[in-house]
């Protein structure tokens, strides 16, 4: 039974407050609050006790892709985002387009979200100038502290220029590059946490993985946030569990994951990469955990691709269960899959 004393939730336009911090790094502690002084905590890894109770609308969009490669010359690109300009030359530019996108984010905003969670692929190639237009793109929705976003394969094709133009154009939405994935946005007694899977794969791959040091700092991080009472949304790019995806697409330590979320738990996982709108499941301590995923954003429905669409969730915290609502829309409001389910609330009494 939660009996936290009440504290003060809301901001001043009625909303819940936000703390955003960054991933405890591999020989410190330290954790950067914002709008706060830096602040060291204790190891074990331990935050605020949650609010009593709170509420939060999400959107959840996936894979927009929506950076054009015109005025980028072929001749000045090598390897593989030669073979990703040849690829949106020929089908990309077709299947994925600028009006779908956003007549998604307007229906979208229709419904009011007070978070955005965008899980990845953003762009085609990876190319600075996409990542530019990519950096406007989040703006228009809000800012760093109303709006979650991680890289997905098609935003880091070539490591040594893709990721450094990411960290460095992307960094009102990211982690400091000097510290590592996760990374923890509090709402309310909401918990959301983003963790980074999108790595450049070898051609005729989309493959992620998070690795070994990513692995144990999220179940650092999902221990305390379940210990502090925080209803916790994981969101990476690849889809979380094995046999979630073609093997040439997979998370390559989906089996890993799938263990560390079997011990510590999680309340929701959101992902995108399949460009598929689904509600699955995967084991927790205490039952399952909802996997949901999100077509693309952009995408026309040409070429025999799927429809674009989005997740409309709402995640409302009691003093002893998390009830979950939401719905996977088209753009026509048809729904591909409803969930309505309440789950006991982490944590315990203080």
């Amino acid at each position: 039974m939660h009996r936290r004393k009440a504290t003060e939730a809301l901001d001043e336009r009625g909303l819940p407050r936000i703390t955003t911090a960054t991933g405890v790094t591999k020989d410190s502690n330290a954790i950067q609050l914002v709008g706060l002084s830096p602040m060291t905590l204790p190891t074990p890894l331990v935050l605020p006790a949650a609010p009593r109770e709170s509420s939060i609308k999400l959107a959840h969009l996936s894979d927009p892709h929506l950076s054009t490669l015109r005025g980028i010359a072929p001749l000045t690109l090598r390897d593989q985002r030669l073979l990703g300009w040849m690829s949106w030359r020929r089908k990309r530019h077709l299947v994925h387009q600028r009006a779908t996108l956003d007549a998604v984010v307007s229906a979208a905003q229709a419904e009011a979200p007070e978070h955005w969670c965008i899980t990845g692929d953003l762009t085609h190639i990876g190319h600075e100038q996409e990542l530019s237009e990519a950096l406007a793109w989040l703006h228009s929705l809000g800012d760093g502290e109303r709006v979650s976003v991680i890289p997905g394969n098609h935003d880091v094709y070539i490591p040594s220029r893709s990721e450094a133009a990411l960290q460095r154009l992307w960094a009102p939405y990211l982690p400091n590059h000097k510290e590592p994935w996760p990374r923890l946005q509090l709402r309310g007694a909401v918990a959301l946490i983003t963790v980074n899977s999108g790595h450049a794969a070898p051609p005729a791959f989309a493959t992620g993985n998070l690795g070994t040091e990513q692995l144990q700092r999220l179940r650092d991080l999902l221990r305390a946030a379940g210990a502090a009472g925080y209803a916790r949304v994981l969101m990476v790019h690849h889809a979380p569990g094995p046999g979630m995806d073609k093997w040439r697409k997979r998370l390559v330590d989906a089996k890993a994951l799938a263990s560390l979320l079997a011990e510590t738990g999680a309340e929701l996982i959101l992902h995108g990469h399949c460009h598929e709108s689904l509600s699955r499941c995967i084991a927790g301590p205490q039952g399952t955990i909802p996997v949901l995923s999100a077509p693309s954003a952009s995408a026309t429905g040409e070429r025999g691709c799927r429809k674009a669409g989005y997740n409309r969730l709402t995640v409302t915290v009691g003093e002893t269960e998390v009830h979950l609502a939401g719905d996977g829309l088209r753009l026509d409001d048809t729904a591909n899959w409803h969930l309505e389910t309440r789950l006991n609330r982490p944590g315990g009494t203080p």
